[in-house]
């Protein structure tokens, strides 16, 4: 096991960033399809003018599920979630679509538990206030990263 997952000493602290990995830039991805929704539409073309009329909105829907599946990705593509531990506060920032979340707590209250099973979370608790952490890191790591947090805070 690595000794710090992706923590990085920043002036005050530590700060793990955790955002998805997306190895395709929105321009590329837009092209590809465009591409797609071309050929989709030359094909179904195609057959209505050699007389397959039902061919057409097929692709046509097919066109629509794909610009649809393009603003999905697009819209969660900057995704992120980011916990800062300073010597009092623990600062907490979380990007989902368009949904912001912040949180900022006292160091010296704040709980960490442990996710009990592979699927869970990281819980950070503090009176009423809970947040998850760790949605952008893979399951076999996170309780890795929950032990990491717990021994620098």
């Amino acid at each position: 096991m690595p000794n710090s997952i992706v923590a990085q000493k920043i002036d005050a602290g530590w700060e793990w960033l955790l955002k998805r990995n997306c190895s395709i830039s929105p321009y590329q991805l837009a092209g590809i399809f465009l591409f797609l929704a071309f050929v989709s539409l030359v094909i179904g073309l195609g057959f209505y003018f050699m007389g397959a009329t039902l061919i057409l909105p097929y692709s046509c829907l097919e066109i629509v599920i794909l610009f649809t599946a393009f603003f999905y990705y697009a819209k969660h593509a900057n995704d992120y979630e980011r916990l800062v531990l300073k010597p009092n506060v623990i600062m907490f920032e979380s990007k989902a679509g368009h949904l912001f979340k912040s949180v900022q707590l006292n160091r010296a209250f704040t709980k960490i538990e442990l996710p009990s099973h592979q699927k869970d979370l990281i819980l950070i608790t503090q009176g009423a206030q809970k947040f998850h952490f760790g949605s952008h890191i893979h399951s076999n790591l996170r309780s890795h990263l929950g032990r990491e947090i717990m021994l620098k805070l």
